[in-house]
């Protein structure tokens, strides 16, 4: 791959500006030919992009990075043209005529970056979450990764079990019993660094929405104001508001962002008996999206006294992560929490979708239910830290196997320990992206990658 020089549009064309990214040993013979402007390193100048017939194609300025120093550790160039489809389009079948490069691939400059040692794995998984980020929160968690907070996590996790290893292989193949081996002290060293894999597979569990955005399912009996707390909290009207029992019969979904989360909130039908059809279709969609969603909303219309079928739509979400919402507080209350701040032991936020009343403690309050602030005040790091899936599956098994060689030594299976330490420092290891992670595992990595990144 790295014998190939590629290039590929680095911004969406359309704008004030494309930028044409080109990378490999081709780069500088490349832009030589294309650009009338001075060529040097980390200088931009101007200048035109003229075809192999003389023919300018647009007045432009370009720049020029010598290999190691560029992004990719790679010669690479970047041309900033006018950012017309047209001018675009015609770029790069100047730069394809010239038989030096080729279009590159999703994430192509990235892994180059990543293959030349500019970035660890980790490191270029948060190119692309940076890119994806939708909220304030998962913004900051890319950028931490993309400054390697993350890798110097696992890197200190991998050189501690590293060492481990070599104690207890120094003590196994120690023939003159002159090396003493220290089980307990070695277990609990194994026991540490488990917990800490434990902690931030755990942390990353729970910071999974700052990725992929939190499902909020808006659950509740007909009319208690389901589709105007989620106008609401978007602040526009989405979903149609009526005092006809019934009106929603489908589920609307909507993205926002909470306190800096991304949210995905599901406006449900309101779930009660009844024999029309359709409406019962609703409501089975109601009830599956209560148990897709990573926070229920259970409303309760703040007019009148509780009933049994608003226990009822409670009771089919047991188990979850919910909250109670006191509905339409601009009217005569009949429902309040209690001293606690609680109804049926959930915690209560009175609301008026009217008024915009206790909506700012509602996303206060959802926000702290769906990523509650780090409870180990002394760790080396937040949870958010860990936010990418495969990261958090490495942890896993590094966890399980280093509980596992605690175990083992304590028993002297000594031999079975050090397979399980090992385990964990390839699970470690592949986080990174160290060692030879493997080709499929890195195109995996990439193939999610957009192009010209």
């Amino acid at each position: 791959m790295l014998d190939k020089t590629v290039f590929a549009l680095s911004t969406p064309v359309g704008g004030a500006i494309a930028i044409m990214r080109i990378s490999g040993e081709n780069a500088r013979p490349l832009l030589e030919r294309l650009f009338t402007g001075r060529i040097a390193h980390r200088r931009v100048s101007y200048g035109r992009i003229v075809d192999e017939n003389g023919e300018i194609i647009d007045a432009c300025c370009a720049a020029f990075f010598e290999a190691p120093d560029s992004y990719t550790g790679e010669d690479m160039a970047e041309i900033s043209v006018h950012g017309s489809l047209a001018v675009a389009r015609r770029l790069a079948e100047a730069i394809e005529s010239t038989g030096l490069a080729e279009k590159a691939g999703p994430g192509d400059f990235t892994r180059r970056a990543y293959l030349n040692g500019k970035m660890d794995l980790a490191e270029a998984e948060a190119v692309m979450d940076m890119v994806a980020a939708s909220a304030e929160r998962s913004r900051r968690a890319a950028a931490m990764q993309l400054e390697g907070r993350l890798s110097a996590v696992i890197a200190s996790l991998y050189e501690r079990i590293k060492l481990a290893c070599a104690r207890l292989a120094n003590a196994m193949d120690d023939d003159t019993g002159e090396a003493e081996l220290d089980e307990a002290a070695l277990a609990a060293e194994f026991t540490a660094a488990a917990n800490e894999a434990e902690e931030l597979k755990e942390g990353g569990l729970r910071s999974r929405i700052l990725r992929e955005g939190a499902r909020v399912a808006i659950i509740g009996s007909p009319n208690v104001g389901k589709s105007s707390l989620l106008n609401a909290l978007i602040m526009r009207e989405r979903a149609i508001v009526t005092a006809i029992p019934g009106t929603t019969r489908d589920t609307v979904e909507e993205q926002a962002e909470i306190e800096g989360l991304p949210v995905i909130f599901v406006d449900t039908a309101g779930i009660r008996e009844t024999d029309d059809e359709v409406e019962k279709l609703g409501i089975e969609r109601a009830r599956r999206e209560a148990d897709y969603a990573d926070l229920v909303l259970w409303l309760v219309d703040g007019t009148r006294a509780i009933r049994k079928e608003d226990i009822d739509v409670l009771s089919g979400v047991r188990g979850k992560k919910t909250a109670a919402v006191i509905t339409k507080t601009d009217l005569d209350r009949a429902v309040y929490p209690d001293a606690d701040g609680l109804i049926n032991g959930l915690p209560a936020f009175p609301t008026s979708a009217v008024t915009g009343e206790g909506l700012t403690a509602l996303r206060r309050g959802m926000a702290e239910l769906l990523l509650p602030e780090n409870p180990h005040s002394e760790s080396a790091f937040p949870e958010s830290i860990v936010t990418n899936s495969r990261h958090i599956e490495a942890l896993g098994r590094a966890a399980d196997a280093l509980f596992a060689a605690a175990r083992l030594i304590v028993s002297g299976e000594t031999d079975a320990a050090y397979f399980e330490a090992r385990s964990a420092m390839d699970a470690a290891a592949q986080i990174l992206g160290t060692e030879d992670p493997g080709e499929e595992l890195v195109d995996a990595v990439f193939s999610h990658f957009c192009m010209g990144k």
